[in-house]
């Protein structure tokens, strides 16, 4: 994939920012009103420090947010994502402005929206005020209240009892290095309704850093089935952060599978809460980190009603001198009886040099429960690849076998074969 390199106009990270996107946008006054109020909590809130607890293995100090721009328009000459496959809607944002958007026209006329959250603003003003930063308030921290001042996103919304059968794929991605962009998505399921949404963030490896805050809010209404799946692959100088938030109703089944293999410092809050009795959450991850990188997953599984499930698997792999860290905790609240919750941590390191930080927790305010988790850090089985070389397989050849059998059950677990094949892609060139 190549890119023109061509100047995209920019800003600086700023107020006067936030009231030029909002008008280039062509948004309503009180959604103008909220990017505000947003970035005077962004602007308040200190920069988190290694002193905090959630931070004190994560270090930003040399995030400097002065150094990038806000571009003000696409840019030009960039192709499309090529990962194209069988699915109900597509949409592409380049530096944070749609630039392809189509969804079937059978989808369309079920009452299915597919449109820019500034458009669904003035088109669906009450779906977008109720919704909208409800589950990421601007108090949820300093990178929220950015994103919430920021965005640039999807909206997608199904009415009750409509099934979209082909997934929804978000394309996010940039035209040219030392830019921020702020993805944003927003699906509302109703009542019995179904969904499989894709969000892929990507970019080519620009030599100047860049800026990705996003933030992913996901609705699944009583008796829904929704698939959300988050795939980030930016270049290698780029600052990933990323709040992603799922709250599942009573009945529902919602499953979200997050991926990781881009950028120098990724860090996502993947949390979800079962708000409705005999709500079902499987939460699923996977990270695969060379050379400098650094990954940081912390997970929530936030029981709030009786008789529900979840299960958490979380998957990661090191080379050379790369680093994550997983810190997740199940919460059962007072009054979630017949909790059923597991988290599963599990990594492998193909270096000496690489580490693996992980952090499982459990926090229960009820005695009639069922949970339990469980972390495992270390290389990879001796006798696996003893068997393996035995058979003609080079040592290299035999890791890579194996890396691609820990990885399987998830990547599996994507419903387009085209980002399927990006993904091993990628795994491979990093086996390389």
């Amino acid at each position: 994939m190549e890119v023109t390199s061509i100047e995209t106009p920019t800003l600086g990270i700023s107020r006067d920012a936030v009231a030029r996107l909002s008008e280039r946008l062509s948004e309503p006054q009180w959604l103008r009103e909220r990017r505000l109020a947003a970035w005077e909590t962004f602007e308040k809130t200190p920069v988190p420090l290694m002193t905090d607890e959630e931070w004190r293995r994560t270090d930003i100090r040399k995030l400097d947010f002065g150094s990038f721009d806000v571009p003000t328009d696409a840019g030009r000459g960039f192709q499309p994502d090529d990962t194209a496959d069988h699915r109900s809607g597509f949409v592409q944002f380049v530096d944070g402005f749609i630039t392809q958007l189509q969804l079937d026209r059978a989808v369309q006329e079920q009452g299915v929206i597919l449109s820019s959250i500034s458009d669904a603003a003035l088109r669906h003003p009450e779906l977008v005020q109720k919704y909208l930063g409800r589950l990421v308030p601007d108090e949820y921290g300093k990178f929220a209240s950015l994103s919430n001042a920021l965005f640039s996103g999807i909206f997608m919304y199904v009415p009750a009892n409509v099934h979209v059968e082909l997934p929804i794929q978000v394309s996010f991605t940039t035209s040219e290095g030392g830019s921020a962009v702020f993805p944003r998505t927003l699906v509302v399921a109703e009542r019995y309704a179904g969904v499989t949404f894709i969000d892929r963030y990507y970019s080519e490896d620009h030599e100047a850093a860049s800026l990705s805050v996003g933030a992913v809010e996901v609705y699944a209404g009583e008796g829904s089935q929704v698939r959300y799946v988050n795939v980030q692959e930016w270049g290698r100088n780029v600052w990933n952060f990323l709040v992603e938030k799922h709250q599942v109703g009573r009945d529902a089944q919602e499953n979200n599978l997050n991926i990781a293999l881009g950028g120098r410092f990724s860090k996502g809050n993947v949390e979800a809460a079962l708000v409705g009795p005999n709500a079902n959450c499987e939460m699923l991850g996977l990270n695969f980190g060379n050379e400098t990188q650094f990954f940081d997953f912390h997970t929530l599984q936030d029981h709030a009603a009786p008789h529900c499930f979840s299960d958490l698997l979380y998957k990661g792999v090191l080379r050379e001198k790369s680093r994550s860290v997983f810190s997740g905790l199940i919460h059962v609240r007072p009054g979630s009886a017949k909790t059923d919750a597991y988290q599963t941590n599990r990594n492998l390191l193909l270096s000496d040099t690489a580490r693996a930080d992980s952090i499982p927790n459990l926090e229960i305010e009820n005695n009639d429960v069922k949970c339990s988790h469980g972390a495992s850090v270390g290389p990879i089985d001796q006798d696996q690849l003893f068997y393996l070389m035995a058979r003609g397989l080079s040592k290299r050849d035999a890791e890579r076998l194996i890396v691609d059998g820990f990885f399987e059950p998830l990547i599996s677990r994507i419903p387009l074969e085209g980002v399927r094949e990006r993904l091993q892609a990628a795994i491979d060139e990093k086996m390389d």
